[in-house]
């Protein structure tokens, strides 16, 4: 019995041993972890390093027909990246290019007015009528005396008389028309034919614009991320079709303090520090929040998570392009004093 409970005691004090051995570990690697918090080179606000990117895609779907760019090209604004296959509304276009083209020819037309061949040519038709209208009227008038006497009947009469009729009318027709030639088209039809020129340059405009759409240009200057359809394959519209970033100036959110605010404003200058650099980079803010808000879980931060924090971004000068999105960024704004040290 005595043997036996030695035994047990033994077995005891081996379990204490090794849950105090355990419970220094661990004193020891929270020490480690709160040294390694306090170490200054630490300090800063903490932020992760973004892009600015575009997902840019055509506003009509159709065949991809080229594709300009690959993954990691430079691009400046406006330079042309890819482009669907524009046949059939190259032909429209085409069709509407010479339909405006008549219509202006139109315009012309009736404002330059009749052309001195047609003119003379109507006159001459006016004096050929008066001159049958004149002889008519002599025919009438013989007729009459010839019927007082009862040399003619009524009959041939009442013809002469139709044919006068017929010739005044004539005549009349002749004349308005020539006056209408030197008048020149009447301003109603002038207006009318300006009015479909102006149309049909609208249907030019408007088939130039889907054509221009057909094409897709870059929104800024900056890196080609991905290119996420081939030559050939059918691109709906909207769905994006490459990616573009502006990796020279990436940005960091940060959440400050409200009781550390005081002096950050746009235009401050910053400084950025992250673990693949060994010299910081030059930054300043570009926007402050004018909300406040609780710090983000994802800062690790739990004595300070209660606190009220505000928003700030900083945008960052990056001409060699060392950053990558993603990784972890610290931010300190000289001269506003220590900043930071608790925001890790």
């Amino acid at each position: 019995f005595i043997t036996g409970r030695m035994i047990i005691n033994g077995r005891a004090r081996s379990r204490l041993a090794k849950l105090a051995a355990l419970l220094a570990l661990l004193g020891f690697a929270l020490a480690a972890g709160c040294r390694k918090r306090a170490d200054p080179k630490d300090q800063g606000y903490q932020g992760i390093v973004e892009f600015d990117e575009r997902k840019l895609g055509f506003e009509v779907g159709g065949r991809l027909a080229q594709v300009f760019v690959r993954r990691g090209q430079e691009v400046q604004e406006g330079a042309l990246l890819a482009k669907l296959d524009n046949e059939l509304e190259s032909a429209a276009r085409q069709a509407r290019v010479g339909e405006a083209e008549a219509a202006h020819a139109e315009v012309e037309l009736l404002e330059a007015g009749s052309r001195p061949e047609e003119i003379r040519s109507m006159s001459a038709q006016v004096q050929a009528a008066r001159a049958s209208e004149e002889l008519l009227k002599k025919k009438v008038v013989r007729e009459r005396e010839l019927n007082a006497r009862g040399v003619t009947p009524q009959a041939a009469l009442d013809e002469v008389e139709a044919q006068l009729e017929r010739a005044t009318a004539e005549r009349l027709s002749l004349e308005q028309k020539l006056s209408s030639l030197r008048r020149g088209a009447r301003k109603e039809e002038v207006e009318r034919a300006k009015a479909r020129a102006s149309a049909s340059s609208s249907s030019v405009t408007l088939e130039e614009v889907r054509l221009g759409r057909h094409e897709l240009r870059a929104a800024l200057s900056g890196q080609v991320l991905d290119v996420h359809f081939d030559q050939g394959e059918i691109v709906g519209a909207a769905l994006p079709v490459v990616t573009l970033a502006d990796t020279h100036h990436p940005y960091a959110e940060v959440f400050v303090p409200q009781a550390e605010i005081a002096g950050i404003r746009q235009n401050t200058k910053a400084l950025v520090r992250v673990d693949s650099l060994s010299q910081q980079l030059p930054a300043h803010v570009e926007y402050v929040s004018q909300r406040t808000e609780f710090t983000p879980r994802f800062l690790f931060s739990e004595q300070e998570r209660p606190n009220l924090v505000i928003r700030v971004r900083v945008r960052i000068d990056d001409g060699a392009q060392r950053l990558h999105a993603g990784v972890p960024a610290f931010i300190t704004f000289p001269g506003l004093g220590a900043q930071g040290g608790n925001h890790r």
